[in-house]
């Protein structure tokens, strides 16, 4: 393995991103979709069209989609999780992309 010195500068940055948003945030892998429903209520705002509005973390758990409800207390934390693993992914694509650069400016050198 080559020191990280070796590698270009932007792949040491996202490296060091990467680490950051392992160590420091939980990831959540997932999408969020907020739902508006109906409690059945007569006399409630939500019978007059003004649904009650809540999030969602849609996800695959086992092959299957799940949809998980995000209590309100928990809210802000579940949103900075998905958002660390959005940044999380990429900056592998940037590691991947000079990564892949690399290994293929080595192999012409070669030929």
């Amino acid at each position: 393995m080559k020191h990280r010195t070796a590698f270009p500068e932007n792949e040491r940055r996202a490296r060091s991103r990467s680490s950051q948003l392992i160590h420091d945030k939980p990831l959540i892998v997932g999408g969020l979709v907020e739902m508006a429903n109906t409690c059945g209520k007569p006399n409630c705002k939500c019978a007059r069209g003004e649904k009650h509005k809540s999030w969602c973390v849609s996800l695959r758990h086992k092959g299957k989609r799940k949809m998980i409800h995000i209590p309100r207390a928990c809210e802000e934390e579940v949103f900075e999780g998905i958002k660390a693993y959005q940044a999380l992914w990429e900056q592998m694509g940037i590691i991947s992309e000079t990564s892949l650069e690399r290994i293929l400016s080595s192999r012409k050198g070669k030929e």
